[in-house]
């Protein structure tokens, strides 16, 4: 009967982590996406600054 009943609880666990880890997938790679992003345009703002005092 234990044994049953830790099967159940590791089912439900594992059931639980898949849909978790199925949630914060995207939510993460957009954050980091988000963050690349925003490091690129720091990166560039000043060239394009420096290329438009030139002209």
């Amino acid at each position: 009967m234990l044994e049953q009943a830790a099967d159940f609880y590791d089912e439900e666990m594992a059931r639980w982590v898949e849909w978790f880890v199925k949630l914060f997938e995207p939510i993460l790679m957009t954050v980091i996406g988000v963050l690349i992003g925003f490091i690129v345009m720091l990166m560039y703002l000043p060239i394009f600054e420096l290329a438009s005092s030139i002209q």
